[in-house]
């Protein structure tokens, strides 16, 4: 290998190029990807210089050395970079010890330790020095193992790979080359030659290149591994072709040489590979199969002719083997082939060698080759998991008994020769000897057979069907193969006439020749069939004669037992001295075992065994157990009677004699003596240190309770139950183990763990019932009264549930192989103490599993058991450590979830049941983080968990509950769920708050706010690799390539729990910053999975939809955040990613630089895309390439759903099937319903068991098929629901991600066209959907949401308020009609475009209108509002609009007027709101005609008074706010038609203002305003309930108003009957007049404001006399309500005047709100100002109503000029003038106060408008600090943003600013008419009082004594007048007045200085400037003629 320059490769030459190799042959070889086969060609030729020198190291450089050496200042080269990189000092020593260690280039080191700096992260706790030493031996291992495959994959005689023809061509040349050319094999053989695992450890332990005993154990099983895969390689090739001459040659050299055998004897895997890789050379059982001539060519043998010749000189040469064992098997396999060749054609002059085969295989006889094979070939660990090897040695012994009868029958006569002389003389053999070849062959049948872990069945060839040799035999016409006759001659023939000492070897054959149910089942027969012979020798080995000896030893036990008192010590001294000898012993014990094993594998030979009553089996076994017999020999009995207990008819009856034999004392007996298994366990076993006995007995315990334990167990006399047998199990040998000493260390943990596994049985299948915590009590025979026993599952639940010495003998167990494990070495039983401790953890997950049930039993039950929570008791403290970590010890497990994947599955499922609580989470965050070392261990632990790469398996579950026991023992499926439980866990933990479990495992920073983390990737600052940084490279595999992420397809239940991980990191308010953060700038995760979106379903074999959904969830929060955050770069390119359509060109995305690879994949998906959806879609718009990937997202959803038919049964009823599965349904997580389909059919299985019938015996089996009917149907059920669940996920995803995309990102990133036809595609999409014919309601329903957000988009689009014609958006411009100014443009073109978008608008309509028909429910009907509503300015888009609308009839309208009038509350005031926007914009009424002809708006203005009753609960303390808000739709909806004449008569004539006065609802008015704030009362969510009750009362005035104004002044019936409405509810309005608010309050004022508007409108004609007759006491009380209302009214006319007052309050409350941006001051200034005005005008009227001059009209104001000219009309006596006006009339002076104040103000609110305005106009040229005192926002915000905001305000500022002017305008005229009116009242008509005459004096005084009845509240004379007098018109008015000639003169004399002609100027100029430019009419100035010239002429100014 080169040294390949001085410039260092980053990538570790000897590390990184070979991993990328090994990837790349495996992508192409292996997994078969098209692709890969040019990178492979490409790849082999750069790495043929690295096969060719295997695994030799590039040399060292003296040069390289010095530059090495002076890098630390000079630098390095480093490929790839510019610069030069220079190194520490530290560094370069560390390189150049590694260069020397293992003898390599230095630039080489350099590389490898760079690489190991930067895999640190990998590797926690290690140096980057001993990481490099890893990263070595792993290059070296990736090299070899890539030459393996590559010499798997040629083409040969046993497998084949199935390559394509070009790569197995490809495969064959290379390697051909390598073989031929570069000697490959001699080269493998040299480098295993050199290979010492010790010596190389021990030279990397002299340079402190071993680590800790994780990095030591790391080394040498890479060490070990690369031997294994190199001896591989060489098997790989001779066993599918045999090597050449020179190539076997080198290999016997070799295996002459190697003495390699283990510790036990057996040979090492590397020499045994090698040794069957020279079996497979010798190997010619193909010549025998196929046809000859083929093979022929292939085979060196018959090809080269000195090939036989040399090899067999080579093999009988007398050189010394270094194992002549090896030699004597080589030479066993050299004499079958030459056996074998010996019937076919050979080269000339090898027959002769030929003929020599018999000395060879004497050679290898002699040589014990037998009993080599067993104790050093077949005994080897693992050899039965080895296809090829067990194979090869069952070929090599078949073919020398079917070849080689004769030398067989030889073995055989030497074996009886050997035994007759053992015999006769009692000297002692050699213990291996050539004699006893035959008893060796029997034995190393027996174990070769013994185990079958793969199912291969090869034993089964020595058994021959009986039945083909009777008369059968034609009629099958199968004759069996010669081979397998021969071999099952040989098996019969072996047993004939047996001596004594091969009987034992002979049943050890027969028990290997039985492992499988078709052999136990032939050797039974066999048995059988022997003992029914006629009875001679030939009988021994049958079963007859079996079990006729144990019913003879049997009874001579019964015979010889001695009494009672004798047999209690006997049973201490041991067995019976007179019992049997020693071989009798071994012979017993091997013919039970023959006895289990048939048993275990045949069920009819066990049933065949318990059910012959010649036999007797289990009484006799049973019977012998009771008897002093060898421990060994009960040992095996125990067992047998386990194996018999598999079937569960025999389990039964086995309990009852067990119970009844006992065995285990259950009864106490009188005596004092003890016996049974307890004493034997206590004094014998204990003793011997050796427990056979006991550990049967377990096993046989063990099968006993796979059945129920028979309830009646024991009954009579004792407590029935299993109690006692629980009792011996966990007391007696249990919790004592620890306790005892062990011969062998490794039954220490055989006996826990079996006694584990039987309690961890019983525990599962334990069902938690109240009966248990209750105290019971049974009779017994001679006893009295007892407590009955508890169900096992009871006591052990108790004993775990509290600080027992069983629950601390589990934990020891768990801290013992925790401990173990951590020392990296294997000890004797570790086998078993693993078991132990997974049943251990097993223990404890199914505790926690049924605590909670358990724990809740107790409690309701009272029962008094002390009970913990599981998770406390392991949170207690280790005795043996001092620190409370049990729950450590049980996580530990999952850092050896590689070598125990089982642990490391119940250890999470432990971690996931625990971490559901906080203290719990607390606790384990301080425990993993006490010890930093040992919390980077255990984060690496959970780590290597999910970077398995194991695919899931199909597992048809319709719905995956965390809860479920995944019975699958299947390595990929365990570590599949593990890592499903580790996601679980983090999901959980991340609930809990904060310092979590999952804020650990994930990375996040646990001692700062985790929130402020900077997440990293590995390796980065000093960060380790976590769980986060797994699971991304988990979802990012694939990410790039055409496929896609390769998770989706390899495990979619991982993919799917690992993006709901992602989604809520990102939802979590501490979490989400970071992970975004990480994830944006990092990784670029989002962007580069969204390029792979959507995930089309029919590409997956399993559901992706709710992966896609969390990812979808996860990019709307991203695109929210980078939205708010601003940044902008991020959200484009998610944007257009979404919405992209190609249109610009290839495509809009330009990728960054270095993603080649997805720019390729945009490519693609563009075409592929292209292609499938043309032929869907018809596209509404311009053509385009691509489908928007918004859309292609909502193409995936599915509307439609198959349903399951009904089932149709025959046996069961439906209806209660029905109930049975309701009542055994549960939810999900997920919260989707889900039938547990197991516990129904344990209900049907019960019902079914449980019906007693004759015709259940005959129709069972179809009542079965009919119960698997119904579980498949619910089966699918489940399956839909789910399904229907992950579409409602998919639309809510897509949902989200659409409504952030339009309402939360920026608006100036999509223009206003591009959003538009979004909008109009995604309506139109959406709308196509939900109308097809089998769209579902639950999908369709959430529909309606959506469209009524795109709707609020699409109108916000079209109608932007816009100030002035210049601003309007060309667009807006070109789709309204009706907007003509300033606009040039040809309008062709705009009616053009107009036209496409108001089809458009029409195919939306129409969808949506569709979508209503179909769903039948008023609740969609909400779009519809919005469509219209956003096109209430566009009169010919209205047109259309309505004319669709109509287009669809009658039916249409009755269906959303029923709607309206019935239904769910929603739906109604939807529909109704519907009904508001259809009437607003049907200009000829037809739906208003429909309404009233139907009866629909006569139905709902009676449900006013309906309703009455709940509205009343309004202003209670628990309201119900539904009936609030279909009372203002209703009036919302009333007043739409009341704004038309023809409505406003149709409701007059309904009687609605009847209904309204006779709502009881209005005077409920509360008292005071609890809300002293008064402002923000009606943004509440549950308003205070005045602002409810003002909210009904508001509704009901607008109401009113519309009629008023609809009806116009003239219609007096509509005048009057809104004043029977006022007046029926007088108090209520009374009290607002008397308005006592101290303070401007918005909600008073308002309420005020409309109350004084609707007095107005509706008095306009004054008040009517005609109609009351004066003595109808009725018409008096109306009359008078109605003078008392027109005094308040007055009344209010100073107080509402612009004082300076108002000012200030006005004023302060401008410079508190400027902080806050609300326009406060001025809104309450435009309501302050319209109740003044309100009030100005009801004067007004009253004036002008009551005479056609001022001569005959009224007169409402006193002649007094005194407040005209006060500066604050309160602030002289506010008090006193408040209180004087409600007796006394106001004056003149506060008109003209008014007047003064209106004039002053006017002006500068104009100015302030104009101001204003230019400011909005010329928003572009604002300054900064205008813009941001506008905005009002102190934050940062783009300038773009800051106008949008300072426009909004500047618009409502002008707004308000407008109003008040408009209201100035008014107060001035209808001021200025009462000033002219009265003046001239005054001043020209008046008569003094004290000039009038006596008469008319006495007169008033009469009348008024007359019509006091009138005077309900008792008032003065003086302002009685001001009603009274237009009732006396032939009285003087003036009397009433009481105006003395001193007023009119007061009036005369200060009227110039009041009214000054400055005042009137001003007013004309205002006229001139506002008013004029306003309207055509105007009365000013001729009013301020008209009062100049009063003045003038009657004043003498």
């Amino acid at each position: 290998m080169a040294a390949g320059g001085m410039a260092v490769n980053s990538e570790a030459r000897l590390w990184g190029p070979f991993k990328e190799l090994e990837q790349t042959v495996h992508a192409a070889i292996h997994r078969k990807i098209p692709d890969a086969i040019h990178d492979l060609e490409i790849a082999l030729k750069k790495h043929k210089p690295d096969f060719i020198a295997l695994l030799k190291n590039p040399p060292k450089n003296a040069m390289y050395r010095t530059a090495v050496r002076n890098s630390t200042k000079e630098g390095l080269p480093v490929m790839g970079d510019q610069t030069k990189q220079t190194f520490s000092q530290q560094f370069i020593e560390e390189a150049l010890i590694l260069s020397d260690l293992f003898d390599m280039s230095e630039i080489a080191a350099v590389e490898l330790l760079m690489a190991g700096e930067r895999q640190q992260a990998e590797f926690p706790g290690l140096t980057r020095g001993l990481v490099a030493v890893l990263l070595y031996y792993d290059g070296q291992k990736s090299l070899v193992n890539s030459l393996r495959t590559l010499l798997q994959s040629r083409e040969g005689r046993m497998w084949t790979m199935e390559l394509t023809p070009d790569l197995s061509s490809m495969v064959n040349q290379y390697t051909d080359q390598l073989i031929q050319k570069d000697r490959l094999i001699n080269t493998i053989l040299d480098q295993l030659n050199n290979m010492d695992l010790t010596k190389e450890m021990d030279r990397l332990q002299r340079d402190r290149a071993i680590g800790p005993p994780k990095h030591k154990k790391q080394v040498s099983d890479l060490y070990r591994e690369i031997q294994i895969i190199l001896a591989d390689c060489l098997f790989c090739l001779a066993t599918q072709q045999p090597l050449e001459k020179a190539d076997t040659l080198r290999l016997i050299q070799h295996l002459r040489a190697d003495n390699s055998l283990s510790a036990d004897g057996t040979l090492d895997p590397v020499s045994l590979c090698l040794l069957m890789a020279l079996l497979y050379c010798f190997d010619v059982s193909l010549l025998e199969h196929e046809d000859g001539r083929e093979i022929l060519q292939r085979l060196p043998m018959m090809t080269d002719s000195t090939y036989i010749p040399d090899i067999h000189q080579d093999l009988m040469s007398t050189r010394a083997w270094a194992n002549p064992g090896l030699k004597s098997v080589v030479l066993l396999a050299w004499g079958v082939t030459l056996r074998q060749l010996n019937q076919y054609q050979t080269p000339t002059g090898v027959n002769g060698i030929c003929e020599e085969d018999e000395v060879v295989i004497n050679e290898a006889l002699e040589a014990n080759v037998f009993h080599f094979l067993r104790l050093a070939v077949v005994a080897v660990h693992d050899f039965h998991k080895e296809e090829y090897y067990l194979k090869k040695i069952h070929g090599l012994i078949t073919d020398f008994i079917f070849h080689m009868p004769l030398k067989v029958k030889e073995l055989r006569t030497r074996g009886d020769e050997a035994a007759r002389i053992a015999a006769s003389q009692s000297s002692l053999e050699p213990p291996t000897s050539p004699s006893h070849g035959f008893q060796y062959l029997l034995r190393l049948i027996g174990d070769l057979y013994r185990t079958d872990p793969l199912c291969l069945r090869l034993s089964v060839e020595y058994w021959c069907p009986q039945d083909n040799y009777g008369p059968h035999e034609t009629m099958y016409n199968v004759r069996p193969p010669q081979r397998q006759v021969s071999l099952y001659k040989f098996v019969r023939l072996a047993g004939d006439l047996l001596p004594p000492s091969l009987y034992v070897p002979y049943i050890q054959m027969l028990i290997g020749l039985s492992s499988n149910p078709q052999s136990a089942h032939y050797c039974f027969d066999l048995l059988k069939v022997n003992g029914m012979g006629s009875g001679g020798p030939a009988s021994a080995v049958s079963w007859q004669h079996i079990f006729l000896s144990l019913n003879q030893y049997y009874a001579s036990l019964r015979r010889e037992v001695p009494s009672g008192a004798d047999m209690s010590h006997m049973g201490l001294r041991g067995p019976h001295p007179r019992g049997i000898t020693p071989q009798e012993l071994e012979g017993l014990v091997v013919v039970l075992k023959l006895c289990r094993v048939v048993s275990e594998n045949n069920e009819n030979c066990r049933v065949a065994f318990c059910e012959n009553q010649q036999w007797q089996v289990a009484v006799v076994l049973f019977g012998l157990v009771t008897c002093s017999i060898p421990l060994d020999l009960k040992a095996e009995i125990f067992r047998v009677l386990a194996a018999f207990a598999k079937t569960p008819d025999v389990a039964a009856s086995l309990w009852h004699m067990l119970e009844a034999s006992q065995i285990l004392t259950t009864v106490q007996s009188s005596s004092s003596s003890q016996s049974g298994i307890q004493v034997e366990l206590e004094e014998v076993e204990t003793r011997a240190e050796e427990f056979p006995m006991t550990r049967a007995f377990l096993s046989l315990l063990d099968s006993l309770t796979d059945i129920p334990v028979p309830p009646g167990l024991g009954a009579g006399l004792r407590a029935p139950g299993f109690q006692p047998y629980l009792e011996f199990v966990k007391d007696n040998v249990f919790e004592k183990f620890y306790a005892r000493s062990y011969k062998n260390p490794s039954e220490k943990w055989e006996v826990a763990s079996d006694c584990v596994r039987i309690l961890c049985k019983l525990l599962r299948e334990y069902e938690v019932v109240g009966s248990d915590f209750g105290e019971e009590f049974v009779e017994v025979q001679m006893g009295g009264i007892v407590p009955a026993n508890k169900s096992p599952g009871y006591i052990l639940m108790l004993h775990l549930l509290k600080d027992s010495h069983f629950l601390s003998t589990v934990l020891k167990i768990l801290d013992d192989s925790v401990r173990q494990l951590e020392t990296y070495k294997t000890i004797p039983g570790q086998e078993a103490l693993e078991s132990a401790s997974l049943l251990c953890l097993q223990l404890i997950e199914t505790s926690l599993e049924k605590s909670g049930t358990f724990l809740d039993a107790c409690r309701e039950t009272g029962a008094s058991a002390m009970v913990s929570a599981m998770d406390r008791l392991l949170l207690s403290i280790n005795p043996r450590s001092g620190k409370a970590d049990h729950l450590v010890n049980v996580t530990k497990f999952i850092q050896f979830s590689i070598p125990l994947p089982e642990h490391a599955q119940s250890a999470m499922k432990i971690l996931y049941r625990v971490c559901h609580s906080a203290p719990v989470q607390v606790a384990l965050v301080n425990l993993f983080t006490s010890n930093q070392t040992s919390h980077l261990e255990l984060l690496h632990g959970f780590v290597e968990c999910l970077e398995v790469e194991e695919p899931e398996q199909m597992v048809e579950k319709t719905i995956h509950l965390p809860e479920e026991e995944d019975d699958s023992r299947e390595i990929g499926h365990v570590r599949n769920s593990t890592r499903q439980y580790l996601l679980q866990v983090l999901l959980r933990s991340l609930d809990q708050p904060s310092p979590n479990l999952a804020h650990l495992l994930l990375g996040f920073d646990i001692r700062k706010s985790v929130n402020r983390t900077l997440l990293q990737d590995p390796g980065i600052l000093g960060s380790p690799k976590t769980c986060l940084h797994a699971v991304l490279s988990l979802l990012e595999r694939g990410v790039g390539t055409h496929s896609g992420p390769t998770c989706l397809r390899d495990t979619p239940r991982l993919s799917e729990l690992a993006y709901k991980l992602i989604y809520l990191l990102a939802a979590n308010r501490e979490t989400s910053t970071p992970t975004l953060r990480y994830l944006r700038t990092t990784r670029d995760f989002l962007y580069r999975q969204l390029q792979h979106l959507p995930f089309t379903q029919q590409f997956y074999k399993r559901p992706v939809m709710i992966s896609q959904s969390w990812l979808l969830k996860l990019i709307a929060i991203e695109l929210r955040l980078t939205a708010l955050n601003r940044q902008r770069s991020h959200t484009l390119r998610l944007m257009k990613a979404l919405l992209d359509d190609g249109s610009e060109g290839q495509t809009v995305l330009q990728p960054a630089i270095g993603d080649e690879a997805d720019l390729t994949y945009d490519r693609f998906t563009d075409q592929s895309l292209q292609t499938s959806y043309l032929s869907q879609t018809a596209r509404p718009f311009r053509s385009r390439q691509v489908r928007r990937k918004l859309l292609g997202l909502l193409d995936e959803v599915d509307f439609s759903q198959r349903y399951p038919p009904t089932m149709q049964l025959e046996f069961f009823e439906l209806s209660m099937i029905e109930q049975a599965i309701k009542s055994v349904e549960t939810r999900t997580e997920q919260d989707v319903l889900y039938c547990d389909v197991k516990r129904l059919h344990c209900v049907l299985m019960n019902e079914l068991n449980n019906y007693q019938g004759n015709i259940m015996v005959t129709q069972r089996p179809r009542v079965l098929e009919e119960v698997e009917n119904i579980l498949q149907h619910v089966v699918l059920r489940n399956r839909i629901r789910q399904e229907l669940y992950t579409k409602q996920q998919a639309l809510e995803a897509w949902r989200q991600v659409t409504e952030v995309l339009l309402t939360a990102c920026p608006e100036d990133l999509l223009t206003a066209e591009d959003r538009q036809t979004v909008l109009f595609e995604l309506l139109q999409e959406l709308q196509r959907k939900v109308t097809e014919d089998d769209a579902l309601t639950e999908l369709t329903a959430p529909v309606a949401g959506i469209i009524l957000t795109l709707m609020t988009n699409l109108r916000q689009c079209f109608c932007q308020d816009s100030v002035t014609d210049e601003e309007t958006s060309q667009f807006l411009t070109m789709l309204d009609s009706t907007v003509g100014q300033g606009q040039t443009g040809s309008w062709g073109q705009v009616s053009g475009s107009r036209t496409q978008f108001a089809s458009s608008l029409q195919l939306v309509l129409r969808g949506v209108i569709d979508h209503i028909l179909l769903s039948k429910a008023g609740g969609d009907g909400v779009g519809k509002r919005i469509l219209a509503d956003a096109h209430s300015e566009y009169e010919q888009l209205r047109r259309e609009n309505v004319a669709t609308i109509l287009s669809y009839g009658d039916n249409f309208m009755d269906m959303v007027c029923r709607d309206a009038c019935d239904g769910h509350d929603v739906g109604r005031m939807l529909a109704l709101s519907v009904l508001d926007t259809i009437l607003s914009m049907d200009k000829f009424q037809q739906w208003m005609t429909f309404m009233s002809s139907k009866g629909y708006l006569q139905h709902l203005v009676d449900s006013l008074l309906h309703d009455d009753q709940q509205l009343q609960t309004l202003v209670s303390a628990t309201p119900q706010l539904r009936v609030l808000y279909i009372y203002l739709s209703k009036l919302s909806l009333l007043t739409r038609v009341a704004e038309s004449a023809v409505g406003a008569h149709t409701l007059l004539q309904c009687g609605v203002m009847q209904r309204l006065a006779g709502c009881v609802f209005f005077d409920l008015r509360p008292d005071f305003d609890r809300d002293e704030a008064g402002v923000d009362t009606e943004e509440d969510f549950l308003p205070s309930p005045m602002a409810r009750y003002r909210q009904l009362l508001f509704a009901a005035l607008k109401f009113c108003l519309a009629m008023l104004t609809s009806l116009g002044i003239e219609n007096q019936d509509c005048g009057n009957q809104v004043m029977q409405f006022i007046l029926s509810h007088g108090e209520v309005f009374h009290g607002i007049l008397r308005d006592r608010q101290p303070s401007l309050r918005l909600p008073a004022l308002r309420e005020l404001a409309l109350t004084t508007a609707v007095l107005t409108r509706a008095n306009a004609r004054g008040i009517p006399d005609a109609e009351f007759d004066d003595l109808d006491p009725a018409g008096i009380e109306l009359k008078g309500q109605k003078v008392r209302i027109e005094r308040q009214m007055l009344a209010l006319m100073p107080k509402y005047c612009i004082s300076e007052r108002v000012n200030k309050q006005l004023k302060l409350l401008e410079s508190d709100e400027s902080t806050r941006g609300r326009d406060l001051s001025s809104e309450l200034a435009v309501v302050f100002l319209e109740v003044s005005s309100n009030v100005t005008s009801y004067c007004r009227a009253v004036i002008s109503t009551s005479g056609p001059t001022s001569q005959f009209s009224r007169v409402l104001f006193r002649p007094s000029l005194d407040e005209a000219l006060a500066r604050d009309l309160g602030s002289t006596d506010d008090t006193s003038f408040l209180s004087i006006s409600t007796v006394q009339a106001p004056s003149l002076g506060v008109v003209v106060y008014q007047l003064r104040q209106c004039a002053t103000h006017f002006m500068s609110v104009y100015e302030s408008h104009k101001q204003h305005l230019r400011k909005l106009q010329s928003l572009a040229d604002l300054s900064t600090d205008d813009l941001k005192q506008f905005s009002g926002v102190e934050e940062k915000l783009t300038s773009h943003q800051r106008q949008k905001l300072a426009k909004n305000r500047l618009t409502k500022i002008v707004r308000y600013k407008e109003e008040q002017l408009q209201y100035f305008a008014y107060i001035l005229e209808n001021c200025l008419f009462m000033l002219w009116r009265h003046l001239e009242y005054y001043l020209i008509h008046c008569v003094p009082v004290n000039q009038q005459t006596s008469v008319y004096q006495s007169q008033t005084r009469r009348h008024t004594q007359l019509r006091r009845l009138q005077d309900l509240t008792g008032i003065s004379h003086s302002s009685l007048g001001e009603s009274e007098s237009e009732s006396l018109p032939d009285i003087d008015r003036q009397l009433m007045m009481g105006v003395t000639s001193e007023d009119i003169e007061t009036l005369k004399q200060t009227a110039n200085s009041a009214i000054h002609d400055s005042l009137l100027k001003k007013i004309q100029k205002i006229d001139q400037e506002y008013c004029k430019s306003r309207t055509h009419y105007s009365f000013v100035e001729a009013l301020i003629r008209r009062v100049r010239r009063l003045l003038r002429l009657n004043t003498g100014s």
